[in-house]
């Protein structure tokens, strides 16, 4: 009965944090709880059980995302580290909901994923740098600063021209740290 309820709880929680995922992809603000209850086809009750606050689901979410970054980094070669950088700048673009929560963070806990993020790019950057496909000047912490930037253009007030300007932006940073 015990090991029943552990599964239960173990697919809850995998059919919870897909939901989540899936909302984080839509242009909202903000993904209220109640909503990702709604979407999952789970109780309310059941995730908060799992899931305390909107923080703790992004968290989550974002923690699942970091582990299939961390896959996909160990299992590309060098020469395939700025498409790596593609799809990473490709979720940060298309999971705003997701950034906006981590904006929302205290300072520290930014600088705190950061550094996760960086940790699990490093190694590529290096493998990428030994293969002569990205200038050996730039540091695993200017992959942030770029995150940063491009983080910059999406949240800009000015007239951009919309996810085709960013996508274009994303090309001339990917197309600067070529070697």
């Amino acid at each position: 009965m015990l090991n029943s309820r552990r599964t239960d709880a173990r697919r809850n929680r995998e059919v919870i944090l897909r939901a989540a995922d899936e909302a984080f992809t839509e242009d909202v603000d903000l993904v209220p709880l109640t909503e990702i209850a709604r979407r999952s086809g789970l109780g309310r009750a059941t995730v908060y059980r799992h899931f305390s606050d909107r923080y703790a689901l992004g968290l989550a979410v974002a923690e699942s995302k970091l582990h299939l970054l961390r896959e996909l980094v160990a299992e590309t070669a060098g020469a395939d580290f700025l498409e790596v950088l593609a799809e990473l700048f490709e979720e940060q673009i298309s999971r705003r909901p997701l950034v906006r929560l981590f904006r929302e963070l205290p300072p520290a806990d930014q600088r705190r994923y950061a550094n996760q993020l960086v940790a699990v790019l490093a190694p590529g950057l290096r493998r990428a740098q030994e293969a002569g496909v990205v200038r050996a000047d730039v540091t695993p912490a200017d992959l942030a600063l770029i995150c940063e930037m491009v983080e910059g253009v999406l949240s800009s007030h000015l007239p951009t021209g919309g996810v085709d300007s960013v996508e274009r932006v994303v090309e001339v940073l990917l197309a600067g740290l070529r070697a």
